[in-house]
């Protein structure tokens, strides 16, 4: 069963197991509140991949197309662009974003994620052992972060915003090596 708490932060998952049951009251919060910023940088990931024009035409379409027949490799990413515009616009003033504030937008998410990883391994520790605790913020995290610096675009400022923060590219190499995860691409 999936019982909500205070903080808005789901108890358990569907198998009745969570990442986070061993995080107290404030830390669930404080998950929270990096997991907000996550969608942050979800939104900024659709944005790169969709609304810049270069890495929509020479990397998004022809990925996103690659498996289906025509007519359907014309009409689903004019849909799937349609909505990440929506998405987007409903962030405020991203429809106008510069390149200046994706920087900015994305450099704000990075010194936070930085800010709350400090040196730890994960972004919370076990009261008790002190040990690192794998959350389901981390398999975000790492998720999300592993995408942006494994992928190839024409441009990708966001890469290059984050890559200043060398704290989060050991982040993912840590979560490779403790988790047995091979990156299949190397990060540049």
């Amino acid at each position: 069963a999936v019982v909500s708490t205070q903080s808005g932060h789901s108890g358990r998952g569907k198998r009745g197991y969570s990442l986070s049951e061993k995080l107290n009251q404030n830390e669930k919060c404080d998950m929270d509140i990096y997991t907000a910023l996550i969608k942050r940088l979800e939104a900024l990931e659709l944005f790169t991949s969709w609304l810049i024009e270069d890495n929509y035409t020479h990397v998004t379409l022809p990925a996103y197309t690659s498996h289906t027949t025509w007519p359907l490799s014309a009409i689903l990413p004019f849909y799937k662009k349609r909505q990440v515009y929506r998405l987007v616009a409903s962030q405020g003033q991203w429809h106008d974003i510069s390149s200046e504030m994706l920087m900015a937008e994305t450099k704000d998410v990075a010194s936070a994620l930085t800010e709350r990883l400090g040196d730890q391994g994960t972004f919370f520790k076990d009261g008790d052992t002190g040990q690192d605790v794998v959350t389901e913020l981390d398999c975000l995290v790492y998720g999300h972060l592993n995408a942006i610096f494994m992928t190839k675009l024409p441009s990708y400022r966001m890469k290059r915003a984050l890559g200043l923060h060398s704290r989060l590219i050991d982040y993912c190499k840590y979560v490779e090596s403790k988790h047995g995860l091979r990156a299949q691409r190397e990060r540049s």
